[in-house]
């Protein structure tokens, strides 16, 4: 366990109580965000070029703010920064962000120098995060990098090498209902390293998953030990940057990063029971999955769409993720068999439910009742909702189609939500969403699904694959646990 002391030192830095911005101007960002939170009456712009911004006072230097300041954002010029920093120990500010870039990850020799100094300045003085990062985004205590993302409270906790990486996960993440504790952005990483953020975020009661993008580390066995505590004790998700050669060049040139072969990576994920994914798509829809969805008991999945054509493709893609697509049991097929009666209709899984989808004549109950039924089935561990053909839809039920709509995913809501919390099943929701094969009225239809799904909490996929993929890191996080 962290020392009191230790989690002590980073809830200060999660949750300053006045905080500074040197370097602030019309247009940047980090004074700009933090005007929008909590923190504006406890927020103080320097800048010796202003004498107001924003509409409050804009000091020439640190040292003549009254008071204390626990958390600074540095934004000046690269060569500025040891005299800034060294104004920061003085005024003895606890944390310094350095979002200045322009120090070790240029190659230049004089930048390594500057940036030793930088680390000398700041040992065993202050807490460094940076340079060359965003730094912390924290929804409680009002701590935010990029103006009008800031979400709700979640339990997501965020650690990237990237200050971009973490500002689109942020950002598209809100888009996605993903709710986030803690995002952090360390870059070259010459004090706080992932492994300190690491620790931190492993007994952290606000967050529960983790997600890690990192291109290289300066101690192998530090973050093992890390991610090994994290892993026991909540779900951590790994993406590597830098598994091609190329790409570890551009590592090197981006955070200064010493990124290492991907054997080499890949044997450490797993060895720490990390699981890693392939791209920033994965780790963002694992991450969502894990963060709303009860994990599955076991490999078993059905999958509910209304195309013969597509349950072909959707069971490749279950069998290639490494989950099952096992036959009904002889009991959920004769009560499913008396919803749909109909010549030419089978009952398999997957199940194609369109007779049910459009209530054609001759169907029995409702998509619910479906659902329902196969919750019961005990070969059935997961079940994904496939839906789609809006465009059908409309062709079908003309003016009337939105009431139609509107009441049918009601009904799917209702039995989603039974499955779940009555049977204990994962659920997964895909709808399509595509910007580029629908028009404006499919979309608009597709996203009315979307968000009645969301509100209920249930993860929302825009495709198939990705949906499969992230029921796939759900079982693979289920099957580490039983058994580590």
């Amino acid at each position: 366990m962290l020392k009191v002391e230790r989690l002590r030192k980073f809830e200060h830095i999660f949750n300053p109580r006045t905080v500074a911005v040197i370097g602030a101007s019309d247009n940047d960002g980090f004074s700009q965000a933090l005007m929008g939170t909590k923190l504006r009456d406890s927020l103080f712009l320097v800048n010796p070029k202003y004498k107001e911004l924003r509409g409050k006072r804009c000091y020439a230097s640190i040292l003549d703010i009254e008071g204390s300041i626990d958390y600074v954002v540095i934004a000046v010029p690269a060569l500025l920064v040891p005299r800034v920093l060294a104004e920061c120990i003085e005024k003895g500010v606890k944390t310094v962000h350095v979002f200045t870039a322009g120090f070790s990850e240029t190659g230049a020799e004089e930048r390594k120098i500057l940036e030793d100094e930088v680390q000398k300045i700041a040992r065993g003085k202050v807490n460094l995060i940076g340079p060359n990062c965003m730094g912390i985004c924290c929804p409680k205590s009002g701590l935010s990098f990029t103006p009008d993302v800031l979400t709700e409270e979640g339990p997501v906790g965020v650690i990237s090498q990237s200050g971009t990486f973490a500002e689109q996960f942020l950002s598209i993440g809100r888009l996605r209902n993903v709710k986030f504790s803690k995002v952090i952005s360390y870059g070259n990483a010459i004090d706080l390293d992932c492994p300190d953020f690491l620790e931190y975020l492993a007994h952290d009661p606000e967050t529960a998953v983790i997600a890690l993008y990192m291109e290289g580390t300066k101690n192998g066995e530090r973050l093992k030990a890390a991610m090994t505590e994290a892993a026991r004790l909540k779900p951590v998700l790994a993406l590597k940057g830098g598994v091609t050669e190329h790409g570890r060049r551009a590592a090197s040139s981006h955070t200064g990063s010493l990124a290492g072969s991907p054997e080499v990576w890949s044997s450490l994920f797993k060895q720490a029971g990390v699981i890693q994914v392939e791209d920033f798509d994965e780790l963002l829809d694992t991450t969502l999955a894990l963060s709303c969805a009860p994990p599955p008991s076991g490999k078993g999945t059905t999958i509910i769409t209304n195309s013969g054509g597509f349950s072909v493709l959707e069971t490749d893609l279950c069998i290639k993720a490494g989950l099952e697509v096992p036959q009904f049991t002889k009991e959920t097929i004769t009560e499913l068999r008396k919803m749909v009666p109909l010549a030419g209709t089978s009952i398999n899984n997957p199940l194609d439910a369109w007779p049910i989808y459009y209530n054609t004549p001759g169907t029995r109950g409702t998509l619910a009742d479906a659902i329902k039924i196969l919750s019961h089935d005990n070969k059935i561990n997961s079940i994904v909702l496939h839906f789609d053909e809006v465009r059908y839809l409309r062709h079908m039920f003309g003016e009337a189609t939105e009431n139609f709509l509107k009441e049918l995913i009601e009904i799917m809501v209702q039995g989603c939500k039974y499955a779940r919390d009555e049977m204990g099943k994962t659920v997964i929701i895909c709808v399509a969403l595509d910007a580029y094969s629908e028009d404006e009225e499919d979309r608009r239809y597709h996203f009315l699904a979307k968000r009645v799904f969301e509100n209920e909490r249930f993860p929302v996929y825009s495709s198939l694959g990705a949906s499969i993929k992230a029921l796939s890191n759900l079982y693979r996080y289920k099957a580490r646990c039983y058994n580590s």
